[in-house]
């Protein structure tokens, strides 16, 4: 007995280990490899297997507790005014003037600092621009009380309504997309280039139309920004996944927060 729990506390040390690595296959490793020690503890001290699986269940069933009583209760505005910001201190995103440095060597230049604040979640966003493309890059800086993280997400809307996105957000998204969105998740790009190339290779790919400009005055880029943040809320409240709780408001239905869960359970089982 004492040797089979040391071997589980090893496989649970090196799945943490695991989790320490930035490759999305070694995280997700990790994942499975704490899955597989809370198994063996369960089945080791009561020897059943049964207690076993109930170990691995509650990896699953705690999120959901937390998404049913607290996620559900959560009210958020469905339009978010968009505002200038001064853009964070190198103690806060240490990493900004590098990635604004890289999209600049390729051709990008920088148009304006954004944000806005939705509860208790800060989100800056730096937007360059490509002249000659009129792609945007979006730098962007989330933080909360709890944790920060930054991701860059490059951005084609064509002429005719279509918005392709690229990005690495290292997450699954909370909401769903609208019908004219395309969204290119490549979480393990290792460099801005190859972000940018596999954005244009999706465009070729899906041979779009020509590119429409971007707004010309700070007014109507916000407005533009504030418009797609209201088409994806208005969207996923037709869906099902919100309800409008009030005059501006809305929250998670029972639907939504089932999708939520299910978005947990991917990240928690990914290997890629």
């Amino acid at each position: 007995m004492v040797f089979e729990l040391l071997l589980t506390a090893g496989l649970l040390a090196f799945s943490l280990a695991l989790r320490s690595f930035e490759t999305p296959f070694l995280f997700r490793l990790g994942n499975l490899g704490i899955l597989a020690a809370s198994y063996l503890v369960g089945w080791l001290l009561s020897g059943s297997h049964p207690v076993g699986f109930l170990c691995v269940s509650l990896w699953f069933l705690f999120p959901w507790v937390d998404i049913v009583g607290r996620v559900r209760h959560i009210e958020m505005p469905d339009s978010l005014p968009i505002d200038s910001q001064v853009p964070p201190g190198p103690h806060r995103f240490p990493a900004l003037d590098e990635l604004t440095e890289e999209a600049e060597a390729e051709g990008f230049t920088r148009v304006e600092d954004l944000g806005w604040d939705v509860h208790q979640q800060r989100h800056f966003v730096r937007l360059m621009v490509h002249p000659a493309t009129q792609m945007r890059d979006y730098i962007n800086l989330v933080e909360n009380d709890e944790m920060s993280f930054f991701y860059i997400a490059l951005r084609t809307q064509t002429v005719d309504g279509k918005i392709f996105h690229t990005w690495n957000y290292p997450f699954s998204m909370s909401l769903t997309a609208p019908p004219n969105w395309v969204v290119n998740c490549i979480r393990d790009a290792e460099s801005f280039l190859e972000l940018v190339a596999a954005h244009r290779t999706l465009l070729l790919q899906r041979r779009t139309e020509a590119a429409a400009p971007v707004p010309v005055t700070l007014e109507a880029l916000k407005a533009e920004i504030e418009s797609e943040m209201r088409s994806q809320v208005a969207h996923n409240i037709k869906k099902g996944f919100l309800l409008q709780s009030g005059k501006g408001l809305v929250k998670y239905s029972w639907k939504g927060c089932f999708f939520l869960w299910l978005q947990f359970v991917k990240e928690l089982v990914r290997v890629r």
